[in-house]
Parts: C-alpha cells; sequence; structure tokens
C-alpha cells in the first residue's frame, strides 16, 4: 500500500491498546487519518464486508475493483473529516456501499437505452468508419505518448493490465506486488494517466 500511504502519512499511529479510548472506530479513524498501513489495511477488511452485497446486485466481475472505489472514497471521506463521528463508521461504509451501488446501477441502465437507441439508426457512411478508424490511431497514438511520459510502475502496471490484458495474478506475481498493492498502484496510475492527459489536451 505504498502509494496511497505516501500521500497521507502525517500523525505518529495510535496504539488502541495503549490510548485509553474505548472505542476501536475512534482508533481506527485516527490512524486512516495519519495514513497507517494497518489501519488502512483494516478499513480495506471492512469494506469487503459488502462483498456480498456487491456480487448480489453487480454481478461478480471486477469485484475487488469496485471494492477498491469503495475503500479509496471512504479513506478520502476519512481525510476530509466528513466523517465527524467515529463510532458511524460502519453505517458510512454502508451508505457509501449503497450510493455506489446505486449510481453502478444507474450507470448500466443509461447504456443499455443508449444502445437500444442505436439499434434503429442506419448503417454508418463508409466515410465515417475512414474517420473513426483515423480518430482511434490518433488516440492510441496519444495514449502511447502519455504512457511513455509515466513513471516506469505506473507505465508497467498499465500496460500489462489494459494492453497486454494479463491477469491480476500474473501481474502481482510478475511485479512482486500484493494484491491490495496492485489496486492502489493501478488506481494511481490511472489518475496520473487522466491528469497528464487533460493537461496535453490543454496545450492542444
Amino acid at each position: 500500500m505504498q502509494t496511497t500511504i505516501q500521500q497521507f502519512q502525517t500523525n505518529q499511529y495510535v496504539d488502541p491498546a495503549l490510548s485509553g479510548s474505548p472505542s476501536k472506530f475512534a482508533c481506527l479513524v485516527e490512524n486512516v487519518q495519519g495514513g497507517h498501513p494497518a489501519a488502512l489495511e483494516e478499513l480495506y477488511g471492512l469494506a469487503k464486508n459488502f462483498n456480498y452485497f456487491l456480487m448480489r446486485q453487480l454481478g461478480d466481475d471486477d469485484l475487488l475493483d469496485k471494492v477498491h472505489d469503495i475503500f479509496i472514497t471512504v479513506a478520502q471521506a476519512i481525510r476530509a473529516g466528513k466523517l465527524r463521528d467515529p463510532e458511524r463508521l460502519i453505517p458510512f461504509l454502508t451508505t457509501v456501499t449503497r450510493f455506489y451501488t446505486y449510481n453502478q446501477i444507474d450507470s448500466r441502465m443509461h447504456r443499455r437505452k443508449r444502445l437500444e437507441a442505436l439499434d434503429n439508426v442506419n448503417p454508418p457512411d463508409p466515410r465515417m468508419n475512414l474517420e473513426r478508424t483515423a480518430y482511434a490511431k490518433e488516440r492510441n497514438a496519444i495514449a502511447r505518448e502519455i504512457l511513455g511520459s509515466m513513471p516506469r510502475r505506473d507505465r508497467d502496471v498499465l500496460e500489462r493490465f489494459y494492453l497486454r490484458e494479463q491477469s491480476k495474478e500474473q501481474i502481482c506475481d510478475e511485479m512482486k506486488l500484493t494484491p491490495t498493492q496492485f489496486r492502489l498502484l493501478k488506481s494511481k496510475a490511472k489518475a496520473t494517466f487522466t491528469k497528464i492527459g487533460m493537461r496535453r489536451l490543454q496545450v492542444n
């Protein structure tokens, strides 16, 4: 979890056994705010408790990615001070998970409606196909250029996962990553890719 911890680390770790606090959630929230690995791992474990709910609502495709998205959302909210009462951590996790699930379902419905609307559209003009092909080539060239400017590990994980279509297990094995480190690295790399891409568009 090194990539995220570097963004969060500020405070000294609070040992729940020595803190004198009756609440384990208060200590957990404080340690998450400090960016401590053990606390982030524990928070991720709490997010994984919603696996069955997510699988039942959204299916098991990319289940760990969905859990990771929720974990990141909650961790960032805690860092931003949006969880005012640490005792409400579990209800807060529940609320974030439900909103995430509803948004995913809503997005799927909108995509399905757009695809159904396209069913009755006339076949595209051949010239449009040529334009799309040219656009796709240009887009791929830009993507390659952005990847080339990224840090090596960020570039490596994106190329392996999206271009070579390697499995998460293979990437973790070859890059010596734990599953959690893989998800955090991929999330950071995607954010870096987007940031560089937006800067490039502004320049152009």
